[in-house]
């Protein structure tokens, strides 16, 4: 179903007796940084509690109502589930705002769709630059409670300020540039947790300069030794916990990046990646280091970083395993092995992909038998050989 710019639609008639559904939104905007969030807003239209602005280092409310979440095909979006939502938000606004230089007449072509839990298309607000000026903010919808009814509206309202003049307008405070954000009213920029499978996250160019050297950390906790029936210690569980990453250049040439069988990469040649070497024990306060070459991050397409166990029988959840990465003036990411697979000694963990400059980082946390089915299930299409270190 197509809306027309200030059209309301009751969202029951576009998705009958659904309360969970995904916003997914694509913006063409050459030249520009696009910042695209939520705001959950109370009865009076006001940004009450800080913690339902749902964006790029918020990705996810309190109730679980609202989440960061890329639908198939599209740029960017949200996972929403009404019945999950706090009985105190009656208003849910998506917004784009632009970081740096630009105004939204600038824009090429832009939609905000509904789908489904099936992933059907169930509605599309299709707009472009001609339909704006000089804003830098927009109000792109609203999802609103009227007489306890959840309608749609394709509001397309714009605003000469960026970001921060929608913070002010929702009734939300900003923190001088200056000074420490006071708590509540600010969001922490130091770390962004993916909390789920399919969280996304985009990484721009500051300033027009490269990405610095990037820095994927792994580290594990090695669980102690067991006192055996006639003294001394076993192993008790201990596992060693190895750092590797899969990478598709720009020009199509792919490889594997490991401790077993000794390829480590490089840092100023291609591959641009490098891995520091092999704690095997999870002692090491520094575990595991992979480390890339922003300045050739342009040269890289894809990589796909991923945990194997080379040792050890699988516990995967003793290990506490975190994966935290690192960018030059941009808050750490941060990758939880959260969900566990003891019949697996594989887990690809995160997903880079080069977006036209940009860095995408997408949890993914999914468990294989080896490095091998790894590969076929991302389609990397690499040649497999027994290793050792």
């Amino acid at each position: 179903m197509d809306i027309r710019l200030g059209q309301r639609v009751k969202i029951a008639d576009l998705l009958p007796g659904a309360g969970k559904f995904s916003i997914g939104l694509k913006i063409d905007a050459p030249g520009l940084v696009i910042d695209l969030s939520c705001f959950g807003l109370d009865d009076q239209g006001k940004l009450s509690d800080d913690r339902y602005m749902t964006f790029y280092n918020q990705p996810t409310t309190p109730c679980g109502g609202v989440k960061l979440y890329t639908p198939p095909g599209d740029r960017a979006g949200f996972a929403v589930n009404l019945q999950k939502l706090s009985a105190g938000i009656a208003r849910l606004v998506i917004t784009a705002s632009i970081e740096g230089e630009g105004v939204m007449s600038k824009l090429q072509s832009g939609y905000l769709r509904l789908v489904d839990e099936a992933g059907h298309e169930a509605a599309r607000f299709s707009f472009s630059g001609a339909d704006f000026q000089a804003e830098r903010a927009l109000m792109l919808a609203e999802i609103y409670r009227k007489d306890g009814v959840w309608r749609l509206s394709a509001t397309g309202q714009g605003f000469n300020g960026g970001l921060d003049a929608l913070v002010r307008h929702f009734g939300g405070e900003v923190a001088p540039a200056a000074e420490p954000p006071p708590p509540p009213k600010t969001v922490s920029l130091s770390k962004i947790t993916l909390e789920k499978r399919g969280n996304t996250v985009s990484l721009e160019k500051k300033g027009g300069a490269d990405h610095g050297e990037i820095l994927i950390n792994l580290n594990w906790h090695r669980p102690p030794a067991k006192k055996g029936l006639f003294g001394g210690f076993s192993g008790g569980g201990g596992v060693d916990l190895d750092l590797g990453c899969l990478v598709t250049m720009r020009d199509g040439s792919k490889g594997c990046i490991q401790a077993l069988g000794n390829t480590f990469g490089a840092l100023n040649r291609p591959p641009f990646v490098q891995l520091d070497g092999d704690d095997r024990t999870g002692a090491s306060l520094g575990g595991e280091n992979l480390r890339i070459n922003g300045a050739h991050w342009d040269d890289l397409q894809r990589i796909l970083v991923y945990a194997f166990i080379y040792e050890g029988v699988p516990n995967w959840s003793s290990t506490d395993a975190v994966v935290i990465l690192r960018t030059p003036g941009q808050p750490e990411i941060e990758v939880r092995l959260d969900s566990h697979d003891d019949r697996r000694t594989c887990c690809a963990i995160a997903l880079l992909e080069n977006q036209g400059g940009s860095i995408k980082i997408g949890k993914e946390v999914v468990y294989f038998a080896s490095q091998r089915e790894m590969d076929q299930a991302y389609r990397w299409g690499l040649n497999w050989i027994e290793g050792n270190k």
